[in-house]
């Protein structure tokens, strides 16, 4: 498999931010990251800045465009193109909020969460719309860079749509795959067809930490 044939996709996700520290659902609502996430995306762009890329899209929410920024600097002449259709999960009226209000709230959609299933989000995005929204755009951008090297920039929902789309629906048995904020990941795509690489690396993380949550 020559390079000529094949997208690379890095993939990275936002650094950490007060919200997710604090146990709060964000969905599209907009957060900048904190003291840690800062010091995350400085990591991350060191560990890529040795890394060539052709072209960069981040979600345009700031978590995500911040991170963004500190890898782009250090790649002078590259643009990182703000791209809604990298948004996390438009999650309606549960964005926002804590997850403890939440699970008295709304009990069987956060169970859902937690399950990979298919919640019924009020005033929201369906599963099924937004793994539409994600995987057309990253069809798309692969169709358009045959031959060349991608940074997106996105969300922990976003990623894991990303890696459904490549490596097909988790079992219902299993637990859904999650990424660490401002971790590494890397997929492969040939005439259509996806390959997963790399899945949350996070060994530039060492000396910072890192911190997940089960939601978005």
């Amino acid at each position: 498999m020559s390079i000529s044939d094949v997208c690379e996709i890095i993939a990275v996700r936002h650094g950490e931010t007060v919200a997710n520290k604090t146990g709060v659902l964000q969905g599209q609502f907009n957060t900048a990251l904190n003291e840690v996430g800062l010091m995350q995306a400085d990591a991350i762009a060191a560990r890529l800045k040795n890394r060539y890329f052709d072209i960069a899209y981040s979600s345009d929410l700031d978590r995500a465009m911040i991170t963004g920024q500190k890898i782009v600097a250090y790649h002078p002449g590259l643009e990182l193109l703000p791209s809604p259709e990298l948004r996390e999960w438009n999650l309606g009226k549960l964005q926002g909020r804590e997850y403890k209000d939440l699970i008295v709230e709304y009990p069987e959609v956060m169970q859902a969460f937690k399950k990979g299933g298919s919640p019924d989000v009020p005033e929201g995005e369906s599963v099924a719309e937004f793994h539409l929204r994600i995987t057309t755009f990253l069809d798309r951008i692969a169709a358009e860079n045959t031959g060349k090297r991608v940074l997106l920039v996105s969300h922990g929902g976003a990623m894991q749509r990303i890696l459904v789309h490549a490596m097909g629906q988790i079992a219902d048995k299993n637990i859904r795959p999650l990424c660490d904020n401002a971790s590494l990941s890397v997929f492969k795509c040939k005439a259509g067809q996806w390959q997963l690489v790399t899945w949350n690396d996070v060994a530039h993380l060492e000396d910072i930490g890192t911190h997940n949550t089960l939601t978005f």
